[in-house]
């Protein structure tokens, strides 16, 4: 249960005001951004040789970010079946303290979103966040054209994943299933945290683990296969493609990583990348797609730290 009005008026308190800018500039911004978004489609498609970008493009303010984060948060609790706990006093403080927390996590990721493709609704939606965008062009000096189609680059990628995967969707949702319904993850929780050192393993028993490791390493996969096309497609369309990569190196040494490897999204863009870049090299440009042809060909999370390792499972 999440106090969703209490988690809007958290968040705008915590993500900050919008960079200025005129109406005009606001309104050619957008539509360059929906340009750019169906061009970067076209490219993704080319490169991956695999029609499915999205066409239902949607730029939004931070507000509108976090209206269609609730609405992929209730459809996805929806897909998995979840049912809704009993109007009970004490469900109502749950759902305040959600609310507290969904708006911090909103408010922090508002300030952080560059974009996102809706796999859950059924919608197809690719989001692109304006003020967001617009301020890590000003700030941090970047060509407008060129991290606009980078950012779009790796948004449609996540919309062909689910084109290329027919099977993705319910492979997630069978995994998010599984970690759910773990009804022993109190009792050996803490055991499992003595265990790892991972506080995933405070909410988690050791078959759900198993479960949250294999999301983890899907995860990890499709993030940093979208980070490689969005480097490798671009090359012939953007220019400055090496210093926008560099710019967004992940640091390993980070306070998430010490806290959970597991919930460590940094080490996802990171290691899914590495992963991506060592398997190109070996077997060339279209090995990758072979990780699309069915769940037991996702790399497992040995292999994600071990890229040799999946190029021989499944390469010969």
């Amino acid at each position: 249960m999440i106090s969703w009005g209490l988690a809007r008026r958290v968040a705008v308190l915590t993500e900050g005001p919008p960079p200025p800018a005129s109406r005009p500039e606001i309104q050619q911004f957008v539509a360059d951004l929906r340009v750019t978004a169906r061009r970067a489609g076209d490219i993704a498609e080319r490169h991956l040789r695999h029609g499915g970008a999205a066409r239902d493009i949607r730029v939004v303010d931070r507000p509108g970010w976090a209206r269609a984060a609730r609405r992929m948060v209730d459809g996805l609790a929806d897909d998995l079946g979840l049912p809704d706990r009993p109007a009970h006093p004490v469900n109502r403080l749950r759902a305040v303290g959600n609310g507290v927390l969904a708006g911090a996590v909103l408010g922090a990721l508002g300030r952080r979103m560059l974009g996102q493709y809706d796999a859950f609704t059924g919608s197809g939606s690719l989001y692109l966040v304006a003020p967001t965008i617009l301020e890590h062009e000003r700030n941090r000096g970047f060509v407008p054209a060129d991290f606009r189609l980078w950012v779009a680059l790796h948004e449609q990628t996540h919309a062909l994943q689910f084109h290329m995967a027919p099977w993705l969707h319910d492979h997630l949702r069978t995994l998010m299933l599984r970690i759910a319904d773990d009804e022993s993850r109190l009792r050996e929780g803490l055991a499992g945290w003595r265990s790892t050192r991972d506080a995933a393993a405070l909410v988690t028993s050791p078959s759900a683990r198993r479960d949250l490791a294999s999301l983890t390493a899907t995860m990890t996969f499709l993030e940093g296969h979208a980070d490689h096309v969005a480097d490798t497609a671009g090359r012939r369309h953007i220019p400055t493609v090496r210093a926008l990569r560099a710019a967004f190196r992940r640091p390993e040494a980070t306070l998430m990583a010490r806290v959970s490897r597991s919930f460590d999204k940094g080490a996802q863009y990171r290691d899914g990348l590495e992963f991506c870049r060592q398997v190109r090299a070996r077997k060339g440009a279209l090995a990758l797609s072979a990780a699309f042809s069915a769940p037991d060909a996702l790399p497992t999370p040995a292999e994600i730290a071990d890229p040799p390792s999946w190029v021989a499972r499944i390469h010969g």
